[in-house]
């Protein structure tokens, strides 16, 4: 029998019951003024009522399913920046629920300060359980990324060593890309060597790149880099060369100052401002859409618990920005099948959500679900974490992206992907596979912030236009 202490249930029990003593001191320290002589024995005895003992086990169970859909009891946990950001969101969630039941109580007195205690006291407990439980304990605010070099010779070590001292916490190098023979290059080169640039697309298909540096002559070498680059550019991965490509007599010191590697195409200046005002609204909107719709997310919770046995939410792994895998959160709105194979049920899932098309495994509140779209809202929550945006490229499933037979088709994953896009507010049910990423990649070749404000605008009309159709 396994030692209950180290139980995965039981700790997230107890924790459950932490968050619901939280919960009550935030309501007696905030009310301390309001306590009568006979002292907390009495101010308790008058507020355990029949109401008030449901709405805690209701509490109580509701936080074991948010933190556990969020991943906060899984202890491989890593990355600060998500950590922070779940927690947050769970936190966030359980106070609006609070605030529902006292808003529906009529509550007297400074709500607005239980709310305010109970959230940053349950955040930082959270935090600070989840780093303590973790397995991990040098956590990082970002993935380093995937670094290709291409070259072997003089420049390329120059890059290298580049990478190990300076950006050993940013970048992570993969290998060497060149069309030399190994045995014409160093030792330490070619045993990492990952093929010739002929062999550079089926990895590039196959593989999380974020970067190619460019590391080779310029003048003997141009052929041999144009190809490379063109190759990088057409998948989607940044091209990035050395600054010392010419000789300068004059700024030798400002050169010794500078970065090694220089972006072949930098962002300016008002492209950084869009994506970083794309961002903004990404995380106040979905932010405001998980509080207010917190009453809707319990009611179809509910239902769903009701009308059916198995999760609320069903957990789809799917492939983001450069190509990371994240769990997107949708609400279930098929019977639980075991026999039925987590591929198919992706990409018929997917293809449902958008063309209306019935499927007999559907339950009769799921479709209910799918024809209004509800079932959608949990990915705010996704948007909210980072890992997708209200808009861009719709996220692929693992399955869909085994069917990728061209590294091009990997240029999608160099934007984060979206709640709505392109294909979706087209009206088209019928486009096909290659149709909609073409679209997708339409979308990254023409992005602006007003492109996205205007598919914003056209996801509504289209929502309706679909749920009428289907009813």
């Amino acid at each position: 029998m396994p030692r209950l202490r180290n139980s995965p249930a039981l700790s997230a029990a107890i924790d459950s019951l932490i968050a619901l003593g939280l919960a009550v001191g935030a309501v007696v320290w905030v009310n301390m003024r309001y306590i009568p002589h006979g002292g907390f024995a009495e101010f308790l005895m008058i507020r355990i009522t029949l109401l008030n003992a449901s709405f805690s086990v209701v509490f109580v169970i509701l936080w074991k399913q948010c933190l556990t859909v969020l991943g906060l009891y899984r202890r491989d946990l890593d990355g600060l920046r998500s950590l922070v950001l779940r927690t947050a969101t769970a936190c966030a969630i359980m106070t609006a629920l609070l605030d529902l039941y006292l808003q529906a109580r009529h509550a007297r007195g400074p709500v607005g300060q239980i709310l305010v205690s109970f959230l940053l006291v349950a955040f930082l407990y959270e935090t600070c359980r989840v780093l303590v439980c973790s397995q991990h304990r040098s956590w990082h605010v970002v993935e380093p990324e995937r670094v290709i070099i291409l070259g072997s010779g003089r420049r390329a070590s120059k890059a290298w060593r580049e990478l190990r001292i300076q950006n050993h916490r940013t970048k992570r190098l993969l290998g060497f890309v060149d069309d030399r023979h190994p045995d014409s290059m160093p030792p330490d080169i070619a045993s990492r060597l990952l093929g010739n640039v002929d062999d550079l697309p089926g990895y590039l298909l196959e593989n999380i790149v974020d970067e190619l540096i460019v590391a080779t002559p310029m003048r003997s070498c141009y052929d041999l880099a144009q190809r490379a680059v063109s190759i990088a550019e057409a998948a989607g991965v940044r091209v990035v060369c050395l600054n010392d490509v010419f000789t300068l007599a004059q700024e030798q010191g400002p050169r010794r100052r500078a970065t090694l590697f220089v972006e072949l195409v930098p962002k300016d200046r008002r492209r950084e401002t869009a994506e970083a005002a794309k961002r903004i609204l990404d995380i106040l909107a979905a932010a405001a859409g998980i509080v207010l719709l917190a009453p809707v997310f319990l009611v179809i919770g509910l239902a769903i618990k009701l009308t059916s046995p198995g999760s609320i939410f069903f957990v789809q792994e799917r492939h983001g920005y450069g190509r990371r895998r994240f769990r997107m959160f949708k609400f279930r709105s098929m019977v639980r099948n075991p026999s039925l194979r987590t591929a198919d049920f992706e990409t018929h899932s997917e293809t449902a959500t958008f063309t209306g098309n019935h499927e007999p495994r559907t339950t009769p509140l799921g479709r209910f679900l799918r024809r209004t779209l509800l079932d959608e809202l949990p990915v705010l929550w996704n948007v909210l974490l980072g890992d997708m945006s209200l808009v861009g490229p719709r996220p692929m499933s693992v399955h869909d992206v085994s069917r990728f037979g061209e590294a091009q088709l990997m240029r999608r994953f160099s934007v984060r992907p979206g709640m709505t896009g392109n294909w979706q507010v087209a009206g088209d049910p019928s486009l096909s596979f290659e149709q909609r990423v073409a679209l997708d990649c339409n979308y990254i070749d023409e992005w602006s912030l007003a492109l996205d404000l205007k598919i914003l605008a056209r996801t509504v009309p289209a929502m309706l236009k679909r749920s009428s159709a289907v009813s």
